[in-house]
């Protein structure tokens, strides 16, 4: 008999007498193949009353004796009133009605479509809520987004790790920030090796918030402002500190030894610290004399000292504390180099820019004038007679 090479089905022959035999073999076959539906696919031994109609996946181990002996993951369907197997071939798709799933059968086994999902490998692209394209190949659209550990329990080791990779050190590897499609800010290995946080007011020009060197371990940090969200000034770093025991900065030298708190530098020499010792603090400033180039003593420095005008002052936001100490802008028609700044200088804006003044800067003066006074004092010792 010459059947069909997919299903199976008997075909009619020439002449054939009782046709109709053969055709409704071939009916019954596809009434049972045709939007298969079955009952279950784990019962290994029939029903002992199956009604017309029933179906099922036989297991991979059916109950020997029985109906189903011998019919290993066939597809058995009960049809004028005795049991028709079919072997499956690899594609078949069948409603399991017991769990409301289908089946499909490939590599010689009925796998849940779940199965089938669990072992998706080589996607070229993937849309979740949206679709995917050539350049974001994977791509979702959704309110929220949720990835958890593998317990022990389940089989795993409880730790969760998501790996981002770039191909060499000159490529990006980043997880990038937007607003309306405009970019706001980017963490990651952009353009080197150095882990960075960057951000932009406009999804142009960026700048480098956090730069951390893999080589070195340093972290640096071009702006750092503490305490508040806005800056005043132009300042690296700004702090506010509140009321009560609340310390700016802290810092702590862990032996006796003397240590450098904080060292000061330009264009990468020091010209100035703050060195802690086991029970002081000194403030330094560079003074070698291979600095310098000496081009004379300080003239008239007792002239010059009585130019100053020590004076007893209140600040006006605090009127009850009295202060002893100088003017900036007095002294520097003294001792110019002790000033910063400008008597009277503004911002664009109206805002004034106080000037400061470093009164360290006045002991060379004090000491020639000291000096010039033991001078006199020591001549009059010696010429006149108290």
């Amino acid at each position: 008999m010459v059947q069909t090479p997919r299903l199976g089905l008997a075909l009619l022959a020439a002449a054939q007498a009782q046709k109709h035999v053969t055709h409704n073999d071939a009916l019954a076959s596809l009434d049972g193949l045709v939007q298969a539906s079955v009952l279950a696919s784990d019962v290994a031994t029939p029903p002992t009353t199956p009604n017309e109609g029933d179906a099922y996946l036989v297991p991979a181990t059916p109950v020997a004796g029985s109906a189903f002996a011998g019919q290993a993951l066939n597809l058995a369907f009960f049809i004028n009133g005795a049991w028709r197997f079919m072997v499956p071939q690899s594609g078949w798709l069948v409603f399991v009605r017991a769990t409301s799933s289908f089946a499909v059968f490939y590599g010689g086994v009925w796998h849940g479509l779940d199965d089938c999902a669990r072992s998706f490998a080589n996607l070229q692209r993937l849309g979740l809520g949206t679709s995917a394209d050539s350049y974001n190949r994977f791509a979702v659209k959704a309110n929220a987004g949720y990835f958890a550990a593998l317990s022990t329990g389940e089989g795993g080791s409880g730790d969760f790790r998501l790996t981002l990779n770039k191909a060499q050190s000159g490529n990006t590897v980043s997880c990038l920030y937007q607003t309306n499609w405009s970019g706001r800010a980017e963490t990651g290995l952009t353009g080197d090796d150095c882990w960075r946080v960057k951000v932009s007011s406009d999804g142009t020009l960026w700048q480098d918030v956090v730069v951390a060197d893999p080589a070195t371990g340093a972290v640096r940090i071009d702006r750092l402002i503490s305490g508040r969200a806005q800056p005043r000034t132009q300042a690296c770093l700004e702090t506010d500190v509140p009321d009560g025991n609340k310390q700016a900065l802290a810092i702590n030298a862990t032996g006796s030894a003397a240590v450098t708190g904080i060292s000061f530098s330009r264009a990468g020499t020091q010209i100035g610290s703050v060195t802690l010792s086991a029970n002081s603090v000194t403030y330094n400033t560079v003074s070698d004399y291979r600095l310098k180039k000496i081009i004379g003593i300080i003239e008239e420095p007792i002239n010059r000292v009585r130019e100053l005008q020590p004076l007893c002052y209140v600040f006006k936001d605090d009127p009850e504390q009295i202060y002893e100490g100088f003017l900036a802008h007095q002294v520097a028609e003294v001792v110019p180099e002790a000033v910063q700044g400008d008597k009277d200088a503004t911002k664009p804006d109206g805002e004034p820019v106080y000037q400061q003044l470093d009164q360290t800067r006045l002991i060379p003066l004090l000491v020639a004038a000291l000096q010039e006074l033991v001078v006199r004092l020591d001549y009059l010792e010696t010429h006149v007679d108290f």
